[in-house]
């Protein structure tokens, strides 16, 4: 007998639950508890000891389950467990060298169950009150860590992991979900907090200040329109069934009763207004990161652009001109550095008019329908140059600005925004008075569509906030409210971007409740910027947006995750995050450098010859069993985990992304029953049917029954830093009868949303097949559980088609791929909105 090797490699040990988490037990499985580890080292010992109960240690045991990736395996243990609270803490020993790792698990019995419960605390300023400082007398600071949606930077929400001690003290606060650290709450608890505003108010909350009471949480008011009683609500909601989104819904819902929004209908824009098609379902392109972050755009440098995206035989869609296009003078509004918008035309530095530089792309790219520009709220940067001729027109006059609208900033220097600069007195914006403000942007716009824009990206919203006062309240609020009325007149609805936009109104008000837009929904750019040079960026990315939309989903706004670059900064692992959202799909290529098969797993070609983007119908969300888990920590450990539904194919889609910190370690999970019941909804479940997951990057498949227990390991998954993995979850269908065979429909396995091609699936029994109605050219891919195809014919669009079988190792069945092109389909009758694919059973004889 021949011994194994181990080979000489660092130990790397993660466990699951991880060390630092607070998880609960269940009372059917309160005698004992169950934890894994994952090594890769198959020679490791690996230990846990108890803080009570017997014995006091136990040893984890290697175990065999199906493996995706190489190079790591699982262990197992299980604990005797009391009812009382239990600190469990990890070592393991290799090379004969022991690691104790320091922070326990802390495992809660749950021996009774605490009734659901709702919070609510209305403010109301009175006429002449400008502010208030609230305390949340039933948010608990001792109770409850979590995740906590703070603004750390002017313009932009960020999710954070604190204990609520931590929560700051000058930052604001705009949303919490939370799970409780008292053993007094049932340990299944979710806890969401969620402070609303209004139009006459905003809220958000923070820690105690100097002067009042300690250990407490207090809501900020601040009053945004004069003389009238203003109301703000602070509502929370507590559940108890494990399932965190009940508890988010319950608050949302709370505070649209208060708002009586409950009953709105949230719509999308219009598919097509004013002759075009709305610009976020085509293949978009941005200047941006493209002709360089602060290189203003010229005549040279954008038909270079265009002719390098004709070249690629890109089909943009629509095209965004970003900042340096507009009239702009520097050092009007304070420092020398500060830019103020001089008037509505194209910057001299063009050498030609608006309307050529339109006819530059359009011209050069003939796929191009709609072209929109950038610029600010306040129309650049450093609002109107003072001595601008605008100035006069529309009656501007100075308005204050204020870092204490905002407090808690860290500022570093001039950084382009104007609170920024050394001196308060400088704090200055040019603008329109508020009766002005939608006669401005009416006229803006107007010169924009003589030119041939037809929308526009909005930025730097947020930092309207920064306007000090109740009159500049009131002007922030008629700024946007003018600004969006504007757009929908002259290039229709839903055709802004709104971006730099995290503040009340969007995340916590009338915007994102959809009173401002009488529920007609807006692009909203749902994190800061894809690749700036912060460490963890591109991870950090994917979190931000995947923990956003937990918020933004719910809400009249589509969420934006931003632009990115296919040949550059991990250009796959951020195109995939765009393939599972509703908005615009943005790249930003340096001339000459795109990869296209990163583009083209985004897109796809219907029967009409026309490309559009392959994007989910529902919004990406974090896969709500893992919210609690470290994802982002040091070493190997799990990754970032989010799930897609697809309801007409009976199926979803999970995503992982590698995110272990500065990219120094593979991600590492083990995939449960739990996962899979989550991402397909446990009120989805086909009755007796089985279902295949498909590890598309890995090629590789297993077969899972929705029978197993919610704790059954089903698989474990490395991913090396810098990469993704999308999983398939398909019903596995019996066709043919009594001796049929099981097929799995993948959908287009050579596009990211591989299910968002599928328009209809069905089984029919004359003759015996799985129908399958796709809207895209691609590959075609079914999963068959055997060996033996030769009972397997294809039909595509009625006439029989070859296919490419495949045999997985392992599984006893085969990978079929067929090719779906407008050539292959023209064989037979073309459907009217794609191409019908049969896979048939012939009877065995």
């Amino acid at each position: 007998m021949v011994s194994e090797v181990v080979p000489t490699v660092s130990p790397e040990v993660c466990f699951q639950p991880a060390p630092g988490q607070v998880v609960f037990a269940e009372p059917t499985t309160r005698t004992t508890f169950t934890i894994y580890a994952i090594s890769n080292r198959p020679d490791a010992r690996i230990n846990v000891s108890l803080s009570s109960g017997s014995p006091s240690a136990v040893d984890f045991k290697l175990i065999k389950i199906p493996s995706i990736g190489s190079g790591y395996y699982t262990f197992k243990a299980i604990v005797e467990a009391t009812e009382d609270l239990l600190n469990l803490t990890y070592s393991y020993t290799v090379d004969g060298n022991t690691i104790t790792l320091d922070r326990p698990v802390t495992v809660i019995p749950r021996t009774c169950q605490t009734n659901e419960n709702e919070f609510r605390t209305v403010v109301e300023l009175q006429p002449g009150q400008d502010r208030a400082d609230i305390k949340i007398p039933w948010l608990k600071v001792d109770d409850w860590q979590g995740w906590v949606w703070v603004r750390p930077r002017n313009t932009w929400i960020e999710p954070r992991w604190i204990t609520l001690k931590e929560l700051p003290v000058l930052l604001g606060s705009h949303f919490f979900l939370l799970q409780p650290v008292n053993s007094t709450i049932d340990p299944a608890s979710s806890f969401c907090v969620y402070p609303c505003s209004t139009a006459e108010a905003t809220v958000h909350m923070t820690s105690a200040r100097d002067g009042e009471e300690p250990n407490t949480v207090y809501a900020r008011v601040r009053r945004t329109k004069a003389d009238s009683t203003a109301k703000v609500y602070v509502v929370g909601k507590i559940t108890t069934r494990a399932d965190v989104f009940e508890s988010i819904d319950g608050a949302i819902g709370m505070a649209k009763e208060y708002l009586g929004t409950s009953n709105l209908r949230y719509e999308m824009p219009p598919t097509h207004d004013r002759g075009t098609l709305w610009p976020h379902s085509q293949l978009g392109f941005c200047t941006w990161s493209s002709i360089g972050e602060y290189v203003r755009p010229t005549n040279e440098n954008l038909d270079r652009l265009v002719k390098s995206l004709k070249d690629a035989d890109l089909p943009i869609g629509s095209f965004i001109i970003d900042d340096g296009w507009q009239d702009i003078r520097a050092g009007m509004n304070g420092i020398p550095e500060t830019k103020g918008l001089w008037s509505f035309d194209i910057w001299d530095g063009m050498n030609i008019s608006f309307r050529e530089t339109v006819d530059i792309i359009k011209r050069g790219l003939p796929t191009v329908e709609n072209v929109g520009v950038w610029m600010t709220l306040h129309g650049y940067w450093n609002s109107i140059a003072s001595k601008s001729p605008l100035v006069a027109k529309y009656k501007m006059r100075p308005y204050k600005l204020s870092r204490d609208c905002v407090p808690g900033l860290i500022y570093k220097g001039f950084e382009m925004q104007t609170c920024t600069q050394p001196d308060e007195k400088d704090y200055i914006w040019w603008l329109p008075p508020k009766e002005l403000a939608y006669q401005f942007w009416k006229d803006y716009f107007s010169v924009c569509a003589a030119a041939g824009i037809t929308f526009a990206k909005v930025d730097d919203q947020a930092y309207c906030s920064f306007l000090a006062g109740v009159e500049g309240a009131e002007e922030a609020f008629a700024l946007w409210n003018g600004m969006n009325k504007a757009a929908d007149e002259i290039f229709g609805e839903g055709r802004v971007i709104h971006c730099m936009a995290h503040y009340e109104r969007m995340f916590n008000g009338d915007i994102g409740m959809g009173l401002a837009t009488n529920g007609k929904r807006a692009v909203f750019r749902n994190t800061n910027d894809f690749g700036l040079p912060r460490p963890n960026v591109h991870r950090d990315h994917i979190h931000y947006n995947l923990m956003n939309c937990i918020i933004i989903s719910r809400m009249c706004l589509i969420p934006d995750a931003d632009m990115f670059m296919s040949a550059a900064q991990w250009p796959a692992y951020h195109a995939v995050l765009r393939a599972f959202f509703q908005g615009p799909l943005l790249l930003s290529d340096r001339a000459g450098e795109h990869d296209l098969e990163v583009i083209h797993k985004l897109i796809g070609r219907t029967r009409y010859g026309v490309y559009e983007v392959i994007q989910a119908p529902n919004t990406i969300r974090p896969l709500r069993s893992r919210i609690w888990e470290p994802t982002l920590d040091s070493g190997i450990g799990p990754s970032i985990k989010a799930v897609s539904s697809f309801p007409v194919a009976n199926a979803s889609s999970v995503i992982l992304w590698s995110s272990r910190d500065s990219a120094a370690h593979a991600s590492t999970d083990i995939l449960f029953a739990s996962d899979i019941i989550d991402a397909l909804g446990p009120e989805d479940l086909l009755p007796d049917t089985k279902y295949l997951l498909w590890f598309n990057d890995h090629r590789s498949a297993i077969y899972f029954n929705p029978s197993l227990s919610s704790g059954s390991p089903i698989a474990e998954i490395a991913l090396p830093p810098e990469t993704h993995e999308v999983i398939t979850i398909a019903p596995s269908y019996s066709i043919g009868g009594t001796d049929g065979i099981e097929i799995a429909c993948l959908g287009l396995v050579d596009k990211y949303a591989s299910l968002a091609a599928i328009t209809a699936i069905q089984v029919l029994t004359a003759p015996e097949c799985l129908r399958t109605t796709v809207t895209f050219e691609g590959k075609l891919a079914f999963v068959a559980k055997t060996i033996e195809t030769a009972r397997i014919q294809i039909f595509l669009n009625s006439a029989q088609v070859s296919y490419k079988a495949e045999i997985l190792d392992g599984l006893s069945a085969s990978l079929l791929t067929v090719d779906v092109n407008a050539g292959a389909g023209s064989r037979g009758a073309a459907d009217a909105i794609g191409w019908t694919v049969d896979v048939c059973v012939i009877a065995s004889e």
